[in-house]
């Protein structure tokens, strides 16, 4: 698909949930916004990188991947459940699972998105590391604080507390909710480096094992 046809549907998607937020005030308008910023974001990236996101990945990599991150979007909304800071279900069902792709994972990896991208924009003149740190301190916060300003408006979803201190500034946490949208940007990439790691030394191993048959063959 052409990189103008992902913009294209994105951007059908993003301006879908902002609708359903504004005319509709749908608390399910997250859906649609989150899926249509992680294409728009998607595109962006892999057009400024040299390293594609997802590049040559087969099936069994984005299956490694996508169930290390359901698993780790499960055991922080449990653990979150669990200490009071939110409400949760306890039941599994097919809503259930919708809500965690589009209200956990596809948020997770647009973070993730805004991270790498604000990283390659600083790394026009800085080092990699300082990158990292000013991309999570002002790419990542403001996306974050945007993402909170929209679900306030309707509710999407309400944190109850958060641990150590309360203080906030109009329904926002503001220590523990912008630890938490860096936290929610590391994690994927993580998993992702991980995950294009192995996969790239198994290659690399099945190539070597090739070629020393082949030495041995002829």
């Amino acid at each position: 698909m052409k990189k103008i046809h992902l913009y294209l549907i994105g951007g059908i998607f993003l301006l879908f949930g902002i609708y359903l937020l504004i005319f509709q005030q749908g608390f399910y308008f997250y859906g649609f916004f989150s899926m249509g910023l992680f294409l728009i974001l998607l595109n962006i990236y892999n057009s400024i990188s040299k390293e594609k996101l997802f590049h040559k990945w087969k099936t069994k990599q984005y299956l490694i991947f996508s169930i290390l991150l359901i698993l780790f979007c499960v055991i922080i909304d449990k653990i979150g459940v669990f200490l009071g800071y939110w409400i949760g279900s306890d039941t599994i069902s097919f809503r259930r699972i919708i809500e965690y792709i589009f209200r956990w994972i596809i948020p997770f990896l647009y973070l993730m998105l805004t991270l790498l991208i604000g990283m390659e924009f600083f790394k026009i003149k800085l080092n990699k590391k300082i990158s990292f740190i000013l991309s999570l301190i002002i790419f990542v916060t403001l996306i974050g604080l945007f993402t909170e300003y929209l679900n306030h408006l309707v509710n999407s979803w309400i944190i109850l507390k958060m641990p150590f201190t309360n203080y906030k500034i109009r329904g926002f946490f503001i220590i523990f909710q912008t630890l938490g949208y860096w936290v929610m940007a590391i994690i994927p990439l993580i998993i992702y480096k991980i995950t294009n790691k192995t996969m790239k030394n198994k290659h690399f191993e099945k190539t070597r094992a090739k070629s020393k048959i082949s030495y041995l063959l002829f």
